[in-house]
């Protein structure tokens, strides 16, 4: 993210905000102890910067127009973010009160924040120069800033490289997902328009039918062909933590419980049956199975500490015979290949392999699993609220559920 490509400046922001609060410029000019000037000019700045009006001025004061409306929403947000990004992420012996909070959160800037996020995303002055359009120097300027700023150590340096230590970790994440409220502003305020813009970032987590998702993509896409999807796959692990670090506000998949996160919340949708998978030319496949014919063959499944790899133990559980591991993978291609051209066994749900089933590929052993199976659902961070865009494609994803009754 570049300085000036979708960051306004932090002070005139808090000159747009006590405007719209006191109902006049003279009035936020008078509270700010700026001059009138200023506050106009910070307001044509804004302005310049999302492209439209922000106030409607009147002979008796200013008020925002429906765009200064949602400015001024996100604008709440971003403040209070930061407020609590700077109270929190400390250790509590040095943690600052509300009131040195607020102060020190008047005193930051733009590069002073995206220094912190640079450094912390990339552990190189000049990586997150390269990244943010900014000099070595400046973003090493910033740093020192916010530092000095903040009264406590966020980075660390070694063999000339700069880094971010515990404190500063956690607060230039907490710090990313702050900036995601001014980011979104420019979507919110372009959808006003009733042609909603935008990119939705979705993570999602392997074993996933990615045919619901892909239906519920161009159902959104039908509905606003401006919007943009970029969507990340990974472990769950990796993408709960690239959804707590605002990287995507959106992760579908199978849920944790409990949660590896106190501030993430899980919407259940559906739970998904576990079956036993195998190729439909398989020894067992039609047949009456039992845990000891299972034993003799090979399987491939999740890593430990996954609930599939759980519902695979709960098997062999009772029983004196253990499964034989031989590839663990997360990769649902993967693990569809190998079947397909062995005599290998996995755990998955129907729904996964509704496809090749449906081609004769791969089948479904007669054999009951006790566990209740994959729990199917939407994780986003406690505090995210959604931007019209994401909800279009919210609606379009539970509209695919119901229109596939898998809820």
């Amino acid at each position: 993210m570049k300085v000036d490509e979708k960051i306004p400046n932090l002070r005139h922001l808090r000159m747009f905000m006590s405007t719209c609060e006191l109902g006049s410029i003279n009035a936020a000019a008078g509270a700010l102890y700026v001059a009138q000037p200023a506050i106009t000019q910070a307001i044509s700045k804004l302005e310049e910067h999302f492209q439209t009006s922000l106030l409607v001025r009147l002979r008796e004061g200013s008020l925002p127009t429906a765009e200064g409306e949602v400015l001024v929403g996100r604008c709440e947000r971003f403040f209070q973010q930061l407020h609590t990004a700077i109270m929190v992420a400390p250790d509590r012996a040095h943690a600052p009160g509300a009131q040195l909070a607020a102060t020190l959160v008047s005193r930051m800037t733009v590069s002073q924040l995206l220094a912190l996020t640079g450094v912390a995303n990339y552990g190189s002055l000049w990586m997150a120069a390269q990244q943010q359009g900014l000099s070595v120097s400046a973003i090493h300027r910033a740093a020192k800033e916010i530092e000095n700023n903040l009264g406590y150590t966020i980075f660390t340096k070694a063999r000339n490289r700069l880094n971010v230590n515990h404190v500063g970790a956690e607060l230039a994440r907490r710090v990313q997902i702050a900036l995601r409220e001014l980011i979104i502003v420019h979507e919110e305020i372009r959808s006003l328009s009733g042609k909603p813009e935008g990119k939705i970032r979705i993570g999602t987590l392997p074993m996933i039918r990615s045919s619901l998702l892909g239906q519920a993509i161009n159902k959104t896409l039908r509905q606003a062909p401006e919007l943009r999807f970029e969507v990340q796959e990974g472990v769950y692990d990796t993408m709960l933590k690239a959804l707590r670090n605002g990287e995507v506000d959106l992760l579908i998949g199978a849920l944790r419980r409990p949660s590896l996160a106190k501030d993430i919340t899980e919407r259940l949708l559906f739970t998904d049956p576990y079956a036993i998978i195998a190729r439909t030319e398989h020894p067992l496949v039609g047949k009456p199975v039992s845990v000891s014919d299972l034993a003799c063959f090979k399987w491939v499944v999740q890593k430990q500490g996954t609930p599939v790899r759980a519902a695979l133990e709960s098997i062999f559980k009772e029983s004196h015979y253990a499964p034989v591991v031989e590839v663990e993978t997360s990769s649902m291609s993967l693990t569809r290949s190998i079947l397909l051209e062995s005599d290998r066994l996995a755990i998955l749900s129907r729904r996964q392999i509704v496809v090749e089933e449906n081609a004769g590929l791969l089948s479904c052993l007669a054999f009951p699993i006790s566990s209740t199976g994959r729990r199917i659902g939407v994780s986003t961070r406690s505090d995210w609220q959604a931007s019209k865009s994401q909800l279009i494609f919210l609606d379009s994803f539970y509209a695919t559920l119901m229109d596939n009754m898998v809820i």
